[in-house]
């Protein structure tokens, strides 16, 4: 138990540079568990827990915005989680459940945000790399994230091609366990709930979240791509319903604020939120 209590308290990232065998383990481990969900169900003829339902177009109305904001602070609650800033004994907790239900799982989140602040917006290192098309930033996350999981590990463990071909493996598993996990939602909701719910929700809060990195990392600005706060426009309703996020250039200062809109003068000097473009108040989606 005490063993157990222990490593809930460590941050994967600690784990992952002191066992060079962790995420393919941590990967696999999910994979197992994702697997057995899987064969339960479909051994016991488990029916979805949205079976009984009958729908109702407001459940569509007010569930969907309801689930969508519930992600979106998923997601934000892991990033706190990444900085440990849920007390010791849950954080890691907090994080893998909500890394489950939004998908990506709780070690890929912390390792590549620690690298995400360790090299931020470094075009070759920041597995978030910044273009002054949202979309264009975006797309290459989704591809970047994966590219720098390797790297992060070759530049841990040695940059070698039996290290390369071991990241190249554990990749597919990764893969893999990404396609059994959501095929596990799907048994467990139901293919309505998944597919009006689950999976698009889960998508539009990926793309939200890619919006925030790229907005409050002055994407728009075409080449400038320090972190920024933001507070103008429909920002400012951002701040208020999803504490603070687009206060980002106070979070990379102090990583450890739940709320980064929240600072204190002990602190420092605070960052001046960006204003809007002037005659714009809104950011460019050009692709």
């Amino acid at each position: 138990m005490g063993s157990l209590l222990s490593f809930l308290k460590q941050h994967p990232i600690q784990q992952f540079k002191k066992n060079r065998r962790f995420y393919l383990r941590y990967d696999a481990f999910y994979l197992l568990l994702s697997a057995i969900a899987v064969v339960t169900m479909i051994a016991t003829r488990y029916r979805s827990v949205c079976a009984c339902v009958e729908w109702k177009p407001w459940h569509f109305a007010l569930g969907f915005p309801a689930i969508l904001y519930f992600l979106i602070c998923a997601h934000l609650w892991i990033h706190n989680a990444t900085h440990g800033n849920f007390p010791r004994s849950v954080n890691r907790l907090i994080g893998e459940v909500l890394g489950v239900i939004v998908f990506v799982r709780y070690a890929s989140w912390d390792i590549v945000h620690m690298r995400h602040h360790r090299f931020s917006d470094d075009s070759t290192k920041d597995p978030h790399p910044t273009f002054p098309s949202y979309w264009k930033s975006f797309l290459y996350s989704i591809i970047y994230v994966e590219r720098q999981l390797q790297q992060q590990y070759c530049d841990v463990w040695g940059d070698t091609e039996d290290n390369r071909r071991y990241e190249r493996l554990r990749a597919k598993i990764s893969y893999g366990t990404n396609v059994v996990l959501a095929l596990a939602w799907y048994l467990f909701l139901g293919p309505v709930a998944f597919f009006a719910f689950w999976l698009p929700c889960n998508l539009i809060a990926a793309a939200f979240v890619g919006h925030f990195n790229w907005s409050t990392h002055n994407g728009a600005s075409g080449g400038d791509f320090r972190p920024v706060n933001l507070n103008h426009g429909y920002f400012w309703l951002g701040n208020k319903v999803f504490t603070g996020i687009y206060f980002h250039a106070n979070h990379h200062k102090r990583p450890n604020l739940f709320n980064p809109a929240r600072w204190d003068p002990k602190f420092g000097p605070e960052e001046p939120c960006v204003d809007a473009p002037k005659g714009d108040a809104t950011p460019t989606f050009t692709a």
